[in-house]
């Protein structure tokens, strides 16, 4: 088992993967729309019928996503203004994020942890299914490690991730970012605007979030 207190394994591990290579995106890389191909209507995009109704008045774009096994992650990216080929500077991100914090982890994940280590040590294309993006782990990974407040929606339920130790001044404008699990395999960047109906608030945050970060 791995102890989050091995900063030499933490260190091998990102070796092994070699994505010791994916440099920070660089903040030019600010407009998704000049990254990435002009976004269809929301009206006519067939993705339309896989997102709960509730949300469709207040979605103004859909984009869809490579589907390689790394979609979640390149669904981030692109909600990050990275462009969807960062993927795998995400993976790393949030590999990074859950290893130097792995015992605090451990007590918030009670069960899967070994199961999400695993799900993010991968930086190829295509992905297999154990390389997938676990949700809700993931998400909680996102929400801390971006600073943002994540949405993700799917027909099964929607869930609001927020960062479990930052209260709202550190992060700015409370940035939102919102993504869906499509067809049961895949998932898309979505960008809602306007006052939509709030998500379910994750139960992990409920139980282990900072005093502060209620604020």
């Amino acid at each position: 088992m791995y102890s989050g207190g091995s900063l030499t394994y933490h260190r091998q591990l990102l070796w092994k993967m070699r994505i010791f290579v994916v440099t920070e995106p660089s903040e030019q890389v600010s407009n998704f729309i000049d990254l990435n191909q002009m976004l269809e209507s929301c009206d006519t995009h067939p993705l339309m019928k896989e997102i709960p109704d509730m949300f469709h008045p207040y979605i103004t774009h859909v984009q869809d996503i490579r589907g390689d096994g790394n979609c979640g992650f390149r669904a981030i990216s692109v909600c990050l203004c990275y462009g969807e080929d960062q993927w795998l500077y995400v993976r790393h991100q949030l590999l990074d994020e859950l290893l130097s914090s792995y015992d605090v982890y451990a007590r918030v994940f009670t069960n899967g942890i070994d199961e999400l280590r695993n799900s993010l040590c991968f930086s190829k294309c295509p992905a297999p299914a154990e390389h997938w993006m676990v949700m809700p782990m993931t998400g909680v990974l996102i929400a801390n490690r971006f600073g943002v407040i994540l949405n993700y929606l799917t027909k099964r339920g929607d869930i609001t991730f927020f960062p479990l130790w930052r209260g709202p001044e550190h992060f700015q404008y409370h940035h939102t970012i919102t993504i869906a699990h499509v067809y049961d395999n895949h998932n898309v960047m979505v960008q809602l605007e306007g006052d939509y109906p709030m998500s379910t608030i994750l139960a992990y945050w409920i139980c282990h979030r900072a005093p502060f970060t209620a604020g």
